[in-house]
């Protein structure tokens, strides 16, 4: 059975309705999605540490549920070779932290015009607390969330699942250990505040209003400007065909950040350089082309999502 780290991440989809109905009700699916999401992300930090702290479920729980990337969540045996809660390894894993920092610039210098744009951007942003972009980024702050599960599923034009999906999971999985490793070297390095701090501003993340916002960790680069683009980039390789709408989220996913105040823009701008500085050490890998050919197989098969916005 799985373990207790993994029905928490069950539980904390859906709050309230996943724990009513237990693993057998009507929104098992739905919960399973976030789950398998969950599993994207590898052990050691936090939504603001890396990607996602708090509610989004913390990485080492993340970790722990990626045997369910090929298996319903009740699965007695892992389907991954690894032993259970070891995840496989990232592309480009031999590459030190220190070299992956090295793909991004630093965040704009004190008194720097850059930052003064930053400034201005996050002033600017008060206009939008509690409109209809505040909105969509508090339904995405986790990629648990089914907002994000069903966002990116209908910009792939497949529904993502544990069950039908598996090994483009694990193509993401694997690419996201890679682009966590960076993102944490670069968070520890630069330990950027984040902009709420500087003026004890409203953000959409209730984390934002606790202790300073110390569970979001720090701001540069953003992880999920990062993880939104290399994901948009890889099943662009995946769907080509559906470029256009990937690129579109992953870009609308660092948006939101910005939109949320929980970013500066130069974060989200260094989350996407990050990403594709990244990307493009990953393609090369022999591991890589081999996952997108099983990814490429399994989505021609995989139904098309409900309910999505006309494009």
């Amino acid at each position: 059975m799985a373990g207790p780290a993994v029905w928490r991440a069950y539980n904390q989809c859906l709050p309230g309705w996943a724990r009513y109905q237990g693993a057998n009700g009507p929104l098992q699916h739905v919960c399973n999605v976030a789950v398998m999401f969950a599993s994207l992300w590898p052990a050691g930090q936090r939504r603001g540490m890396m990607v996602f702290t708090r509610g989004d479920t913390d990485m080492r729980l993340m970790l722990l549920a990626l045997s369910l990337i090929a298996t319903p969540l009740a699965a007695q045996q892992p389907a991954m070779t690894a032993p259970a809660g070891v995840a496989a390894p990232g592309y480009v894993a031999n590459r030190p932290p220190l070299a992956l920092l090295r793909l991004l610039p630093p965040p704009p210098e004190a008194g720097s015009t850059e930052e003064q744009a930053d400034k201005f951007l996050y002033r600017q942003s008060r206009r939008g607390i509690g409109r209809p972009l505040w909105q969509q980024a508090v339904a995405q702050l986790s990629v648990t969330s089914p907002s994000f599960v069903k966002t990116l599923s209908c910009a792939l034009g497949a529904t993502l699942t544990p069950q039908t999906t598996p090994a483009t999971m694990t193509l993401l999985r694997r690419a996201g250990a890679d682009l966590a490793r960076g993102v944490n070297a670069a968070k520890d390095f630069y330990k950027r505040p984040r902009p709420f701090t500087t003026d004890n501003g409203k953000a959409c993340d209730p984390d934002a209003a606790v202790d300073g916002g110390k569970a979001l960790g720090f701001a540069y680069p953003s992880g999920h400007s990062a993880v939104g683009w290399l994901w948009g980039l890889i099943l662009a390789d995946v769907r080509p065909e559906r470029s256009a709408a990937l690129l579109k989220f992953g870009k609308a996913t660092g948006d939101l950040r910005i939109a949320c105040r929980v970013h500066w823009a130069s974060d989200v701008t260094g989350g996407r350089l990050m990403a594709t500085a990244l990307y493009q050490q990953i393609a090369d890998a022999a591991d890589y082309k081999a996952d997108l050919l099983k990814a490429k197989a399994e989505l021609s098969l995989a139904p098309v999502p409900e309910g999505c916005p006309a494009s």
